[in-house]
């Protein structure tokens, strides 16, 4: 099976076992600075690849489980349901007046994270894991 890669975009070649500690090394900054740090257009990555290389998942798939649309559409429609109004106008609504109380404020920021996911799950870009006697490199950078 060939695998077309765009020709605009770059990729980079690496060794599993050096991923994986890198990997490993975003995970721990997800224990330190999640839930205030987190970037919705990253984790899904870190789930995705920590998952397909058989390393622990990061804290937060115990509150979300699989990164995947449907769930996260769940935790939207249900937010939706507790403040009767779309996610995008709650976002709104508690950026113009800034949240009201402890708990409007963790939701507004699960409700940023939850669209942020979802976003990047729709656009979710392939991730290409090869033999190193399956990859052909004409013209490439090493960087040592």
């Amino acid at each position: 099976m060939a695998v077309e890669l765009n020709p605009e975009d770059e990729y980079v070649i690496m060794p599993v076992k050096i991923l994986e500690r890198i990997l490993r090394y975003a995970t721990v900054v997800c224990q330190d600075y999640c839930p205030a740090g987190r970037d919705p257009a990253t984790c899904p990555y870190i789930v995705t690849l920590s998952k397909r290389l058989g390393l622990s998942p990061p804290p937060c798939v115990n509150d979300y489980g699989d990164y995947n649309k449907n769930t996260f559409r769940i935790l939207i429609k249900d937010l939706e349901r507790k403040y009767g109004m779309g996610i995008d106008e709650f976002i709104n609504n508690v950026r113009r007046r800034k949240p009201r109380s402890l708990e409007e404020q963790t939701d507004f920021m699960e409700a940023i994270f939850y669209v942020g996911v979802l976003n990047e799950l729709s656009n979710f870009r392939e991730i290409i894991i090869a033999k190193g006697s399956d990859i052909i490199v004409r013209k490439a950078i090493v960087i040592k």
